[in-house]
């Protein structure tokens, strides 16, 4: 009826409860829709109430620029993880055209950073279909990249950390650590200096996201940046964790909605711990005995950990020799069933669908993911093959 217009607040809440691909739709309506969808009160209404889903990389030492972002639901009852297709990004057919192998370097709020091989670093917002560049950090001499990270700090401001490595001994490969960081919207990467720390050279190591700090675990210790102070410090592992030796592993990972956790294994058994505040705490523990016959083995790779439905955790892993990720609930000792595709490399990270807006930023230009080539157009929602075959 003529004058029956709905307010704008009941429009914000009624949309910001829709399926991502639903509200991209609202936006083709009219105008005002397409303004409304763009609005900053919407865009964090509607990021408080998206739900996360999973970004995950069939990444190989040749090139596969396959991004598969999918939501998981865990159906206790039955057992499995229901997978939910959200969106494909072939970076191949993306107008900054990743030949290089690809590295997840993490995802917040709905913005992804990706790197390859040659060192150019992407931010992107699949929902929107739009990426930047950022500048060549500087080239230093005698240096090698040991790991990246990304996150936002309580002040807002998004960054991306290089952790770098100057050689001090050969045997064994013992690195000085270095810092540089990135702050979205200043168009230049900054040196912090060297650290007190040095390692012995890791390879590349992938940094967790947390309330405003990132993590990397290094041979069993574990390092951290705060985004606010921009300082890095180590800082006390659980008591009674080995550290590093050729038996034990860890993997960082996020658990109990936003606490940073560490999964520990060797083929006698893992354990889960979680910090709370500054302390941790031991959340599962489990023999061999008591495992999980798929797990007795070290033929096995964790890949991610999760949260399932009624306050249990969830470690997704790839069985050696196969071509599928499995998962495994650690609280019920129970195998669920997943339909996902995987292998040794396969790398994952949490991801939340939002329409935070990389213009916002100011300083680096923006371009559209698939550009304007019909080709980008028609193929850029194809899925991966393995992926079609579930």
């Amino acid at each position: 009826m003529e004058g029956c217009v709905l307010p704008e607040n009941l429009i914000f809440e009624v949309l910001s409860r829709l399926p991502v691909k639903t509200i991209a739709r609202c936006k083709c309506v009219c105008k005002k829709w397409r303004d409304l969808v763009s609005d900053t009160y919407f865009v964090h209404l509607h990021l408080s109430r998206s739900p996360p889903c999973l970004m995950f990389h069939l990444y190989l030492p040749i090139v596969n620029p396959i991004l598969e972002l999918v939501e998981v639901e865990h159906e206790a009852d039955y057992h499995r993880l229901t997978v939910n297709h959200v969106k494909t990004l072939n970076l191949h057919l993306c107008a900054f055209n990743a030949r290089y192998r690809i590295i997840q370097v993490g995802s917040v709020n709905g913005l992804i950073c990706l790197c390859h091989t040659f060192d150019a670093t992407y931010v992107i917002n699949p929902v929107l279909e739009e990426y930047m560049i950022l500048p060549q950090p500087p080239r230093l001499r005698n240096i090698t990249l040991l790991g990246h990270g990304f996150g936002v700090s309580m002040a807002g401001e998004y960054k991306v950390i290089r952790i770098l490595g100057r050689s001090i001994s050969q045997l064994p490969i013992e690195v000085s650590v270095e810092i540089q960081v990135y702050t979205l919207g200043t168009d230049q990467w900054r040196s912090l200096g060297p650290t007190p720390f040095n390692i012995r050279h890791p390879g590349e190591v992938g940094g967790v996201f947390v309330n405003s700090h990132v993590y990397w675990v290094i041979y069993g210790q574990i390092f951290d940046f705060d985004l606010d102070s921009e300082t890095f410090e180590l800082i006390p592992s659980p008591l009674g964790e080995p550290g590093y030796d050729t038996e034990s592993k860890q993997m960082l990972g996020v658990l109990k909605g936003s606490c940073l956790s560490l999964f520990s294994w060797t083929s006698l058994g893992f354990t889960v711990w979680v910090m709370k505040g500054e302390s941790w705490y031991k959340a599962i523990a489990m023999n061999e005995e008591n495992m999980d016959p798929v797990l007795k083995s070290l033929e096995w790779k964790p890949v991610y950990l999760i949260d399932g439905s009624d306050g249990t955790s969830i470690l997704i892993f790839w069985p050696q020799g196969t071509e599928s990720l499995e998962a495994y609930c650690l609280d019920t000792n129970k195998i669920l069933d997943l339909n996902l595709p995987g292998n040794f490399w396969t790398v994952m990270h949490t991801y939340r669908p939002s329409f935070v807006k990389l213009q916002d930023f100011g300083s680096e230009r923006v371009h559209s993911l698939y550009g304007n080539d019909t080709a980008f157009v028609k193929d850029r929602y194809k899925s991966s093959l393995m992926f079609e075959r579930m």
